[in-house]
């Protein structure tokens, strides 16, 4: 198969490619559906070489004519399957065509589920039954039909995308395919990334079917205009890292200042801290609760810390900054509150997470170039008055409404976390349910104001802190487990990679 791209497009931009191809191409796309079936059909065998039996369920769109070209193949392979199909496409349409080339092999087709389940069950399962062009939960028999399909548990390879799932956003709504691999045709969706659909996909494999889609960009119509769309890896980001000069001291590589640790929430800005110097900062103070101060002393000597309520103190750390994060460990208090309003009075670079995003709610929005907001979906929703429901229904919509509010940088956390500068969206494709435990936004916090203080740009912080971040839960998560994972315990990979060490 081909090289994931970075380039992602959505379910309007494709379907303009696919008429510019077809009126390129005899008005037709069904050569294109061929080389489709073809790949999933490989990819079929390279999983398995002979299966014992394989099962298709076909829809009555052109994702089920691209299963009736892999059941062609399989027929032409001589190998054992059965075909279901909720039903005939429509006469004259290019699923048509596979639908009758297959039948004219001798091919049968079943329109009813099999009742029997002492039968003998598939190896792999071909999910073929809807495309990218939904736009509401799956309706009967469809619904019914992915439950049958899950409830098979054999090896599973979805065509396009998961049926189920919204190409566009990522969105779940009901039953949805829970593929063990999808084979992506043409281009990448962004919905294969984000959201609910992560739990679905599996491995994600490309097949460009021959065609560059970026010779047709410059044709997309203004309907199908949108903020292009990226999808990162920390591969993609290497070269953006912070390097140093041989003479370089302390003072270059960024005096950073975390502000946080109320009282009984003073490790969450430790964790921040720690993860500001293994991201390569060279100065990093703590602006904190007093009594929180000797736990910091004794864990990480290499932290300054200040007093917050010292108010002549802390004003002069704001002005000793380069960088500024404020929320890990925060609180909503009243004097919380005044310490975020001093840092809004500041020109300084300055990252938002946890309650401070929460403090900005009462603020209302105030656009700010200079700022990386940091939310979890709930947080976003707060942000943006609704739910957290509906920030993941549409992580794009959210990420740059944020944006257009709050100004600077997005970074909307979750599943496939999505960075919008205003010009581009970016899905970071790096992470692991390993981090799914208190401390790991904080962590992220403190990469963030490293990566800023050692002279990235806000938008490149945010893609190679997101990238180092989710690398490193992981590899973590890959070496040890998913359950239990630290956030301290990826400080060693956090170093690693801003080393350029993958």
């Amino acid at each position: 198969m081909d090289t994931i791209p970075q380039r992602i497009y959505t379910t309007a931009q494709i379907k303009s490619i696919e008429q510019q191809y077809a009126l390129r191409h005899n008005g037709h796309c069904y050569d294109l559906m061929e080389l489709a079936g073809r790949a999933v059909f490989k990819q079929l065998r390279a999983h398995l070489e002979r299966p014992a039996m394989c099962w298709v369920f076909c829809g009555k769109g052109n994702n089920g004519g691209d299963g009736y070209i892999v059941a062609s193949c399989l027929k032409e392979a001589g190998l054992p399957h059965r075909v279901f199909a909720v039903g005939a496409p429509r006469e004259g349409t290019e699923a048509y065509t596979a639908y009758v080339y297959y039948k004219s092999q001798g091919g049968v087709i079943e329109y009813e589920l099999p009742q029997n389940e002492d039968q003998e069950r598939p190896e792999i399962v071909v999910d073929a039954l809807l495309g990218t062009g939904l736009t509401s939960a799956p309706r009967a028999p469809i619904d019914e039909w992915i439950v049958f399909i899950n409830r098979l548990h054999a090896y599973t390879l979805a065509v396009d995308i998961p049926s189920g799932i919204m190409s566009d956003t990522g969105t779940v709504m009901q039953e949805c395919v829970r593929a063990d691999a999808t084979v992506v045709m043409l281009a990448l969706k962004a919905g294969l990334f984000t959201a609910d659909a992560v739990d679905y996909v599996g491995e994600v494999i490309f097949a460009s079917l021959g065609i560059e889609t970026s010779k047709y960009e410059q044709e997309l119509s203004a309907d199908e205009a949108t903020l292009p769309t990226y999808l990162v890896r920390y591969e993609d980001v290497r070269e953006d890292l912070p390097l140093r000069t041989p003479s370089a001291n302390k003072s270059d590589s960024g005096r950073i200042l975390l502000i946080g640790g109320a009282k009984g929430m003073g490790g969450a800005l430790l964790i921040a801290g720690l993860g500001a110097l293994r991201a390569g900062a060279g100065l990093v103070k703590l602006a904190l609760d007093p009594l929180n101060i000797p736990a910091v002393n004794a864990r990480c000597p290499e932290l300054m810390t200040v007093d917050y309520n010292d108010t002549a103190r802390f004003e002069e750390a704001l002005d000793w900054a380069d960088v500024i994060a404020i929320g890990p460990g925060l609180s909503q208090s009243a004097q919380a509150q005044e310490l975020l309003k001093l840092v809004e009075e500041s020109d300084k670079y300055v990252i938002y997470d946890a309650d401070a995003l929460n403090l900005m709610v009462r603020l209302g929005p105030n656009y700010n170039k200079q700022r990386i907001i940091t939310p979890h979906p709930g947080e976003a929703g707060r942000l943006l008055g609704q739910s957290a429901a509906k920030v993941n229904a549409d992580r794009f919509e959210a990420a740059l409404t944020l944006q257009d509010k709050y100004g600077g940088v997005v970074l909307l956390k979750g599943a496939g976390t999505v960075i919008c500068n205003g010009r581009r969206f970016s899905i970071i494709r790096e992470g692991s349910a390993a981090l799914a435990t208190g401390g790991s936004g904080d962590l992220l916090t403190g990469i963030l104001a490293a990566l800023v203080g050692q002279g990235l740009s806000l938008h490149q912080a945010a893609l190679c802190a997101a990238c180092i971040h989710g690398r490193a839960g992981a590899a973590e998560g890959a070496e040890q487990g998913m359950l239990g994972t630290l956030p301290t315990d990826l400080l060693p990979k956090v170093r690693g990679l801003i080393n350029g060490r993958s």
